[in-house]
């Protein structure tokens, strides 16, 4: 029994971040396993149910013995002592942040960012990752530590599968299908081809929805009802043909707009983040056996493909899209879909997916970590922005 530590930046609560819900869910894994856990949050969180898993409002350094956080959320005090470190590198945020408009706080959040990788680099004691693209990234960060285990441990989904209580979208007919886009508006991803798509469809019964809510711990939405409408009517659409999703659904509501949709589009522009990237919403279309539509790259988009949860289309191409939609509303086709998700959803409950940092845990304390002052000494050059730009997550 190991008294373990987890970090997030975001806030937990009845509604959730992905970040924020891949810590709760972890480290209510590891609680099961019999282990003493405790989660560090940001200012306003509280637990989202019943857990043996205690929150606390600062970490709590001496006390933990293991501590479980991204790397980009991580302050000295997780890389000095001797409790095990593991990195969750399943978050690619250091290639997000280069998909970013070049701004003075977006430069400054990389470097910050940045500043923490050697220091993850000299002292992790394992790396979680989420599939073979970000093993690789990191075992090319990881080279002068080739012992470092590097953790298949990607997103999962809950223990039960999601009540069949839908509830309608304000704005889309009840008589229309939905075409669900879950998650934000981020620049990496591609939401225009979805809209070009749409338009290419014509007056069909189609509604292309979108959440607009302000995140969980956010001040202001990041992308508004106004940027939709505006981003829809270049495409000569209104509503319902387009619909904002104007609140952010809480955790053990979300399954009433899931099970609404009869596809779930996660569309992304060619970038070095998509291949790295693991679609995190994409694991609520699994649990709701709701069928995907992906652009080609990323490891959900390799899964969907090799296991038949959806259409996987190359980025960018109206045409392809608008014709993999056509496909996925067929009845037939949602009903084969959804058989295919069903098929495989056992594999990616959250006590599977843990499993591998379950069983490795006892054995990390054994695991060699480098000296700290190296490493301090290059993430503080990385800080000021003298440091190399070749790792990149």
């Amino acid at each position: 029994k190991l008294r373990v530590l987890f970090l997030t930046d975001d806030r937990l609560g009845f509604a959730m971040a992905g970040s924020a819900l891949r810590a709760w869910e972890l480290a209510n894994a590891l609680s099961r396993a019999g282990h003493e856990v405790r989660i560090s949050a940001a200012d306003g969180s509280e637990k989202p149910h019943e857990s043996a898993v205690e929150l606390v409002q600062t970490p709590c350094w001496a006390w933990s013995e293991v501590v479980v956080a991204p790397p980009w959320s991580l302050h000295l005090p997780a890389f000095v002592g001797n409790h095990i470190l593991v990195v969750d590198g399943a978050t690619p945020l250091l290639a997000e942040l280069d998909a970013m408009p070049s701004t003075p706080a977006i430069r400054r959040r990389r470097r910050t960012a940045a500043a923490r990788l050697p220091l993850a680099k000299a002292r992790a004691s394992a790396v979680l990752v989420a599939g073979g693209a970000q093993h690789d990234w990191w075992s090319r960060v990881l080279h002068r530590r080739p012992q470092t285990p590097i953790l298949e441990v990607p997103f999962g989904i809950q223990h039960s599968d999601p009540p069949a209580e839908s509830a309608d979208v304000i704005g889309v007919p009840p008589d229309w299908s939905v075409v669900l886009w879950w998650g934000g508006v981020w620049p990496w991803l591609d939401l225009d081809t979805l809209l070009a798509a749409r338009a290419r469809l014509g007056r069909v019964p189609v509604s292309i929805v979108v959440p607009t809510a302000t995140r969980p711990g956010g001040a202001l939405a990041q992308f508004t009802a106004n940027d939709l409408n505006r981003m829809a009517a270049r495409y000569a659409l209104s509503a319902p043909e387009v619909v904002p999703l104007e609140h952010w659904a809480p955790y053990d509501e979300r399954h009433l707009t899931l099970n609404r949709a009869a596809v779930m589009a996660f569309l992304h522009r060619p970038s070095p983040e998509a291949e790295l990237s693991f679609r995190t919403r994409a694991m609520d279309a699994l649990w709701s056996a709701t069928p995907m539509l992906l652009s080609a790259g990323g490891e959900v988009a390799r899964l969907a493909d090799a296991l038949g949860w959806g259409e996987v289309v190359e980025p960018g191409s109206p045409v392809a899209v608008s014709d993999a939609l056509t496909r996925l509303l067929e009845p037939a086709e949602q009903a084969r879909r959804r058989e295919a998700i069903m098929e495989h959803r056992e594999h990616w409950r959250w006590s599977r997916v843990a499993d591998p940092l379950v069983r490795a845990l006892p054995t990390l304390a054994a695991v060699p970590r480098g000296p700290i002052a190296p490493a301090a000494v290059k993430s503080a050059a990385a800080l000021f922005g003298l440091g190399s730009r070749r790792d990149r997550a």
